[in-house]
């Protein structure tokens, strides 16, 4: 990634995944978008592109989670999809193990006025749904093309961070 057009072009070109995804199976105004990840397979990427979105940016929070350097990045200016507006990327630096590669890695959505179980169980149903288990929260997700993942959540990202920085 050399600049913000290569940034904002790659996204846009995975996020359509997305977009065909949530609309062949119904999920436009029943789930919302929460964030963009990007993984950094050094801890040179990493510094790189936090620096180059930090000018993109309303602030950057960073915290370590499992091990290594995670920054959500409030987008100024945010991405438009059919499920709201990207307004957060998480920018993940590598893994202690060093198995991450570089690139976008998933998008992240949670459900608005359902039960976070009825949407698992309504995409297990039609496609395949991998329940990931971690530490700091569980998820589901369904790999799209290109191994772009189009992950399910509870809630916003910002929610647990706020909760966890508040205790």
């Amino acid at each position: 990634m050399e600049n913000l057009d290569d940034f904002y072009k790659e996204s846009k070109r995975l996020i359509q995944a997305s977009e065909s995804f949530s609309s062949k199976h119904q999920l436009v105004g029943r789930v919302r978008v929460d964030h963009l990840c990007y993984k950094c397979e050094s801890r040179d990427s990493f510094e790189k592109i936090r620096e180059m979105l930090e000018n993109e940016s309303e602030y950057v929070f960073q915290s370590i989670i499992s091990g290594r350097r995670i920054a959500i990045v409030r987008l100024k200016g945010g991405v438009e999809t059919s499920l709201g507006t990207i307004n957060f990327l998480e920018l993940s630096d590598q893994k202690p193990d060093g198995s991450q590669r570089e690139g976008f890695d998933h998008v992240e959505v949670y459900p608005v006025g359902w039960a976070y179980e009825e949407l698992v169980r309504e995409l297990q149903e039609v496609d395949v749904v991998k329940k990931i288990e971690r530490p700091h929260h569980t998820t589901h997700d369904i790999t799209l093309k290109d191994g772009f993942i189009f992950r399910l959540t509870e809630e916003p990202l910002i929610e647990k961070i706020k909760r966890s920085e508040m205790n």
